[in-house]
This record gives C-alpha cells, sequence and structure tokens, in this order.
C-alpha cells in the first residue's frame, strides 16, 4: 500500500514539474509592445494567448515566450503554422490567427518573471 502511494505522489510531482504556466498578458505588456506595434491591445494579445494554448499543446508541451528572443518567435511561429496546416492537409491556423499568436509570445518574451 506505502509503494501505491508513494508511487501516486512522485508521479502527481512530476506531472506539477512538467506543466508550464502561461504567463497572463497585462496592459503594461501591451504598452511595451505598442511602442513597436500600435495595433496590438490587450485583447489581441489574449486571443493569441488563448490560440497558442489551443494550438501548440497539440503536438508538443508549452513553451513559455520569455524562454525564446522576439528574433527567434518571428522564426519559429511561421515554421511550426506551417507544419501544422501541411499536416493538417487543411488551413488549421490562418494569416490572421498567425499573427495574434506570433504578437502575444513577441510580446511576452521580455518578460523575465511569473506574475
Amino acid at each position: 500500500m506505502k509503494s501505491k502511494i508513494t508511487i501516486l505522489i512522485l508521479a502527481i510531482f512530476f506531472a506539477a514539474c512538467g506543466s508550464t504556466k502561461l504567463l497572463i498578458p497585462s496592459q503594461i505588456d501591451v504598452d511595451r509592445a505598442a511602442q513597436k506595434n500600435a495595433s496590438i491591445t490587450l485583447l489581441s494579445i489574449n486571443e493569441g494567448k488563448v490560440l497558442f494554448e489551443q494550438n501548440c499543446a497539440k503536438c508538443h508541451g508549452y513553451k513559455n515566450p520569455n524562454t525564446r528572443s522576439e528574433e527567434k518567435w518571428a522564426k519559429i511561429i511561421p515554421r511550426m503554422v506551417a507544419k501544422v496546416n501541411k499536416k493538417m492537409k487543411k488551413e488549421e491556423i490562418d494569416t490572421k490567427e498567425q499573427e495574434l499568436i506570433l504578437n502575444y509570445v513577441v510580446t511576452m518574451s521580455s518578460v523575465k518573471t511569473l506574475r
């Protein structure tokens, strides 16, 4: 009985360690991003976050936006969207959604602490 409880506790521990908590955008993030792209709003950044959550976890775990630079995300997102669309044999993620996802990860890439 003790070994089953120990295994359960370890499974919960490792599951918690492996999960990624994504950064939640705030108005401060939008104000920072708007210096480069005036069309960014809190709503659009949050839409990008939702799309990121819905699409990226299908094939692999979430990557915190702050683990990659703006330049790296600008290369990664288009490549991943093309890969998904090719795999699905249809446009699963359209151009507007790709832009929303990219705006989310680029905006949040400069946030270095979890809130």
